[in-house]
C-alpha cells in the first residue's frame, strides 16, 4: 500500500470519524435493512424501509468512474468509509478521488475537523466545501440531496494545495449533481 493510500485512509478515517460516532449512539445505521428492536417487550411490529431509497439503484462507481477515466484515475473501486455506497480512484503522482452517496446523513452532519468549510452551490444544488479537513492539499465537496441525505467528493492529492485539491473536487463534483435524484 503506497503512502498515499495509507494518507487518504488516515485522512477518510480522521474526517469522518464524528458522523459514525453519531449513528453508533442511535439505534439506527446509515445500512439499510430491516431494523430489530432492542427491547425483548416490544409489541410494535418492525418494518423495514423502502429497499430503494432516495438513490434507489444508482452507485457511486457509476458517477465517478466515467470523470476519473477521462482524466487519467485508474479504475474506480467500491469505498465504504461514509457509506455502502462509495468509490475511490487513484492517480499515480496526484491523489485520489471519491464519491460517496449517503441515504441517511445531509450536508449540515458533515464536520469540518480543523478544515475551514463554506457553504457553495453545485449545479444549482445546495453545497458545502470543506478545505483542508483531511491535511494539506484535500478538499471535500457535500452536495445536498436532502435535508438528510447527500453525495460528497472528496480529493486528496499527493502533493498541492487545499485551493487545487477544492477546485478538482468541484469539477467533478459539478459533473456528478446533475446525475443525483432530485430532493425531496
Amino acid at each position: 500500500m503506497s503512502t498515499a493510500d495509507r494518507r487518504v485512509k488516515k485522512i477518510a478515517a480522521f474526517l469522518f470519524l464524528p458522523i459514525s460516532l453519531l449513528t453508533v449512539s442511535g439505534c439506527t445505521s446509515e445500512k439499510t435493512g430491516t431494523p430489530t428492536a432492542t427491547a425483548a417487550t416490544s409489541s410494535q411490529p418492525v418494518t423495514a424501509p423502502p429497499a430503494e431509497g432516495i438513490f434507489g439503484d444508482l452507485k457511486a462507481c457509476d458517477l465517478l468512474e466515467p470523470i476519473t477515466s477521462e482524466k487519467g484515475f485508474g479504475p474506480a473501486a467500491p469505498e465504504t468509509y461514509q457509506s455502502d455506497n462509495g468509490c475511490r480512484a487513484n492517480k499515480p503522482r496526484y491523489g485520489t478521488a471519491t464519491t460517496y452517496l449517503v441515504e441517511n446523513a445531509g450536508i449540515s452532519d458533515l464536520k469540518p475537523d480543523g478544515g475551514q468549510t463554506s457553504e457553495t452551490s453545485v449545479a444549482g444544488k445546495k453545497a458545502v466545501e470543506i478545505s483542508g479537513g483531511g491535511g494539506k492539499g484535500n478538499c471535500l465537496i457535500g452536495i445536498s440531496v436532502t435535508e438528510k441525505s447527500r453525495a460528497t467528493v472528496s480529493v486528496t492529492l499527493s502533493s498541492g494545495t487545499n485551493e487545487q485539491s477544492c477546485a478538482d473536487a468541484k469539477d467533478i463534483a459539478e459533473q456528478i449533481a446533475p446525475k443525483l435524484p432530485q430532493g425531496g
